[in-house]
């Protein structure tokens, strides 16, 4: 089933269960909450829940931008992989 871990998310405590590890959450606790900071640096809104949703955003555009990136360069690599497929398959006739 997992392992249960207390996280703190903008001041705020909650308990987890997941099959990662310690470290793993730690580090993803410190990441949504340098978030949550930068959310709360730009002064858009005072309101707790607003700041974590907007932090979860910004996680969620890094990572889709990620995605589209990795697409482009396994398009990219698959490209290249015929191309060179291409060139073997002359060099053996």
């Amino acid at each position: 089933m997992g392992d249960r871990f207390s996280v703190n998310i903008a001041g705020y405590s909650l308990t987890v269960t997941t099959e990662r590890s310690a470290e793993h959450m730690e580090r993803l606790s410190e990441l949504l909450n340098e978030r949550v900071r930068e959310v709360q640096k730009s002064g858009g809104t005072a309101n707790y829940l607003h700041v974590v949703m907007l932090a979860a955003m910004k996680l969620g555009d890094e990572i889709l931008e990620l995605r589209e990136e990795l697409g482009r360069e396994k398009r990219r690599f698959e490209d290249r992989s015929q191309e060179l497929l291409a060139v073997l398959d002359q060099a053996l006739k």
